[in-house]
């Protein structure tokens, strides 16, 4: 059976006192009840010696457990009554921060401190009431040592669930509100409340940001968010250290009176990272109540938790507003980009285009005119004439892919089927082209879904030197499914990705990530590659 160091044993389960040893207790407790004072004066000086003096809390708990302390119980046989005792002052030396050694020491010193005080009252069979003592106080060490453990268990609980919090919050209200149950629960509190400074520089008159409460009406934990500087809890943002108030009733420092008839005493602990106080973290109970040395460690390195979730809270706010920010600004260099291809189409077909029918047309009247006054260039002339027409040809490629008109008229699917049918004529690859029923969809969704289906087919023609491409693009379950595969060489993936001058993938990336969809590539040198496109619509 292991000490207070080791594992707990419960009373419940040791070998249980037997009448003999139960009768010799009782009559232990009637005969030394008297000099209780003497004996207790003795222990008392044995304690000083290890720095326990006067009316230290910490004395006044080891006394509790001393046998003869509880001799109205031992005597009346009220066994439970004086191991409730024992357990209640264990967990309190346990709170106090008291190492088991040292309840271990004092048990020790109260026993030599009774022995001589024993053997007087029983002269003849001291040694069974001896041998009946060490029984009673190997029942007080078991009892110790479960009041230890339950208040490390209650410890570790309170910051296993606390870690289980942060990942299962969905905001930094749900996170403390479900912190502040947390310590009402371990604490037995009657309510809590979080305050967080208004900014990094609140001014003077500012109010605190009520921010989660539990266990009190909304309008009183609007009463404690008073100015930043004044009161209760602008005290303890100043100072940045704990503040306990026994008695508020008598605490003019808490402005407002109904905060102070609810509660008796109020725990607060400032909220801090990296030495700067952000808030302040309230506990309010009914009754009298001070806060022990290890019930602080706990409330402060909650506290300490719960900042730095606010901290990264805030953090990741900050940073999604700023994602969203740039997604919008994204999303409008996307669309002025679509405008000046627009624009710079527009130009070319009423232009250029123009200015090339009409060069083409002089050409036309020229050659009609040749065979007469000059015949040796008239093959000059055809010559140009080709050349035109294919530059009218190509100037109407670009047109089409600048901005295709057929994609504003008809569709999607009508686009795709065009672009399709022209990409085969222009280069040497054979392209499959797979679609199901589209339906409506938005304009911005069409002109990006075709954007990617060009650079995925640029790629192809620059990189992979595919022969056979397959185009598939359908619709369920409300998405976009477009997925773009070829026999070609394939390439390393993280190599790609590593290039900085190369922004065809970083680009694509982007434009699914502006509609809120997911791009998956998969490929391998010498294996083809398989681009997969999912878009909510």
């Amino acid at each position: 059976m292991r000490g207070l160091e080791g594992t707990p044993v419960l009373l419940e389960e040791a070998v249980g006192l037997s009448d003999q040893v139960l009768g010799c207790i009782r009559r232990l407790a009637e005969k030394l009840s008297g000099r209780s004072a003497q004996i207790e004066n003795r222990w008392r000086r044995r304690r000083a010696r290890s720095g326990f003096r006067g009316d230290d809390a910490r004395l006044r708990a080891l006394a509790a457990l001393n046998p003869v302390a509880s001799a109205e119980l031992l005597a009346a046989g009220d066994l439970g009554g004086f191991f409730e005792r024992v357990d209640y002052h264990g967990r309190r030396l346990a709170k106090l921060n008291v190492a088991p050694g040292e309840v271990l020491a004092s048990l020790r010193e109260y026993e030599e401190a009774l022995l001589p005080d024993l053997r007087r009252a029983f002269p003849r069979d001291s040694s069974s009431y001896l041998w009946s003592l060490q029984h009673l106080y190997l029942c007080i060490l078991m009892t110790l040592n479960d009041a230890y453990f339950k208040v490390r268990d209650m410890e570790a609980q309170v910051f296993y669930q606390l870690f289980d919090d942060e990942l299962e919050s969905g905001s930094v209200e749900e996170l403390l509100n479900r912190a502040l149950e947390r310590l009402i629960q371990a604490f037995n509190a009657q309510g809590g409340l979080v305050l967080l400074l208004p900014g990094p520089a609140p001014a003077a008159g500012d109010p605190f940001l009520v921010k989660a409460w539990r266990g009190m009406e909304p309008e009183l934990a609007r009463q404690f968010g008073g100015p930043v500087d004044q009161g209760f809890s602008g005290g303890v943002a100043r100072r940045g250290r704990p503040q306990i108030v026994l008695d508020a009733r008598q605490n003019r420092r808490i402005l407002s009176a109904e905060i102070r008839t609810v509660f008796r005493s109020l725990w607060a602990v400032p909220l801090m990272v990296k030495g700067k106080v952000t808030g302040v973290l309230h506990l309010g109970f009914a009754r009298e109540y001070n806060c022990l040395p290890r019930e602080m460690k706990l409330l402060e390195a909650v506290a300490d938790r719960c900042a730095l979730a606010v901290e990264k809270a805030q953090l990741m706010e900050a940073l999604a507003q700023r994602e969203q920010q740039i997604r919008k600004l994204g999303e409008h260099m996307l669309k002025v980009e679509e405008e000046e291809r627009r624009r710079i189409g527009r130009e070319l077909h009423d232009e250029v285009g123009q200015a090339m029918l009409v060069v083409r047309l002089y050409l036309e009247m020229l050659q009609q005119e040749l065979p007469q006054h000059a015949p040796q260039l008239a093959p000059k002339v055809q010559e140009a004439l080709q050349l035109i027409d294919g530059t009218i040809r190509d100037m109407r490629r670009l047109i089409a892919a600048l901005s295709p008109s057929l994609l504003q008229q008809l569709g999607l699917a009508a686009a795709l089927r065009q672009f399709v049918t022209g990409f085969g004529r222009t280069f040497p690859v054979h392209v499959r082209l797979r679609l199901s029923r589209l339906g409506e969809l938005p304009q911005d969704t069409q002109i990006m879904l075709y954007r990617l289906v060009q650079e995925c087919f640029t790629n192809v023609i620059k990189h992979s030197k595919a022969e056979n491409v397959l185009l598939s693009v359908h619709r369920s379950n409300g998405r976009m499914h477009l997925k773009v595969e070829d026999d070609g060489i394939g390439f390393d993936l993280a190599q790609a990705a590593q290039k900085r001058e190369s922004f065809g993938l970083s680009g694509m990336r982007e434009r699914v990530v502006l509609l809120g969809g997911r791009m998956e590539i998969k490929t391998r040198q010498g294996g083809g590659t398989k681009i997969d496109i999912r878009i909510p619509i």
